[in-house]
């Protein structure tokens, strides 16, 4: 009996071991939450970890449409799929990973509601405008909660089950996440 609660603890504490994050000395994962608030055009985003370097999550807010016939800045909503793929070499490094800092690619499905338009020179009938397409993108925050982001892709702009054609993307955000705690000083795997 003693062995097997020696045994079942010694496994616990392995397992407690290995799920540690950021600095330290398991697999790195990603935050299970990050939220972010969008300084540069007003909005949020959420990003939920999934697995070791896969998240994914939601964003609303202002947003660059650039499609073949023109340009807009509308209110829009976003879903997204990243792959990290450089968190355990930036980990080697004595890098920040916190907060999902990596490059990642993504696969992106953003609606712009191009009728509520800001700027722009699009046709705005009441027709939503469509962005489904694959973007490249570089992820960093600070211990401050500040945090940028930067994405470049192209994919397919569409209305209403019309394609449009294929055109670029570009987002660029700087943000603040208002519940980033800030960690403790001392040497990595100091807690």
């Amino acid at each position: 009996m003693r062995l097997r609660l020696l045994l079942l603890s010694l496994l616990l504490s392995f397992v407690m071991y290995s799920q540690r994050t950021e600095r330290g000395f398991g697999p790195v994962y990603l935050e299970r939450n990050n939220f972010q608030l969008n300084l540069l055009l007003p909005g949020f985003q959420y990003e939920f970890g999934l697995a070791r370097n896969l998240s994914v999550g939601a964003e609303v807010g202002l947003s660059l449409a650039t499609p073949r016939e023109g340009y807009s800045v509308a209110p829009a909503y976003r879903a997204f799929s990243r792959y990290y793929h450089n968190l355990k070499s930036r980990a080697r490094q004595n890098k920040n990973v916190s907060g999902n800092s990596g490059n990642y690619f993504s696969v992106s499905f953003q609606q712009f509601f191009v009728e509520w338009e800001l700027l722009g020179n699009l046709d705005n009938e009441g027709r939503d405008l469509n962005f489904l397409g694959v973007v490249y993108g570089i992820q960093r925050s600070y211990n401050n909660g500040f945090g940028f982001g930067v994405e470049a892709g192209a994919g397919n702009y569409f209305r209403n089950r019309i394609t449009g054609g294929i055109g670029p993307v570009f987002n660029l955000r700087i943000s603040w996440n208002p519940f980033r705690r800030k960690k403790p000083k001392g040497p990595p795997g100091f807690e």
